[in-house]
């Protein structure tokens, strides 16, 4: 799964959000017994019905969470930057990971064994008071999710998706940048449709001048376009 394992012998538990409030103390005993990990882009974490032994977050670089829906079919869930945990489920309830977590860029892991986060969560209720919220507002975001695969077609999510995954552009505020560009793939998983189809949507958007592609990010050059055409769906 990874390069060679190495024991954590400075706090770092702080640098995830929902341990921001353990006391120094706390954080240098509990990160003493985790592991850290360096590993390569693409390398799987989990994968769907393994055994749950950790909980994963990033100290540097990405993590990518996808769902199979069939025999050849996934969909994209989450893309987590680093302090993000993920493998939270299956520490709480005991099962096999329900999704397959990989890196999408080289990252520095923190594997914590799933009694401690189990231990830390239920002796420092502000923990666990983070962790409610984080996975309220994960239900949330998948709620929507599950509603837009339900009532919208693929060309409707796609631009939801490129709204949702972009953010305010510096330069020019009446536009939005995805930086890194994410590929037609990645958005074809994230959307559940192919990626003829997301290279056919997309190429209409660029003719007709909605976004722009650089090689260092897609830029939504007219997202209140986006909107209105969403707003035919009742969406926007």
């Amino acid at each position: 799964m990874a390069d060679a394992l190495s024991a954590v012998r400075e706090p770092v538990l702080s640098r995830a959000a929902i341990f921001r409030s353990l006391s120094e103390e706390d954080d240098l005993r509990w990160s003493r017994q985790c592991l850290q990990t360096q590993v390569a882009p693409g390398t799987v974490l989990f994968d769907y019905n393994g055994e749950g032994t950790h909980v994963f977050f990033s100290l540097e670089g990405s993590l990518r969470l996808t769902v199979r829906l069939g025999d050849r079919k996934e969909l994209f869930l989450e893309e987590f930057p680093p302090g993000q945990v993920v493998g939270d489920l299956s520490a709480l309830d005991g099962h096999t990971y329900a999704a397959c977590l990989m890196s999408s860029t080289e990252a520095q892991l923190l594997m914590m064994p799933q009694a401690l986060f189990r231990q830390i969560v239920a002796e420092r209720p502000p923990v666990c008071l983070e962790l409610v919220t984080v996975m309220a507002r994960r239900l949330r975001s998948l709620i929507q999710r599950m509603s837009e695969l339900s009532y919208l077609d693929a060309r409707h999510r796609l631009y939801n998706t490129l709204l949702r995954l972009s953010q305010p552009c510096d330069e020019q505020k009446d536009r939005r940048i995805i930086a890194p560009p994410i590929i037609h793939a990645d958005l074809a998983e994230y959307i559940g449709a192919s990626r003829e189809t997301v290279s056919r949507e997309m190429s209409r958007l660029l003719q007709d001048g909605v976004i722009e592609r650089t090689s260092d990010a897609i830029i939504l050059r007219q997202p209140r376009e986006l909107l209105r055409r969403l707003s035919k769906v009742g969406l926007a």
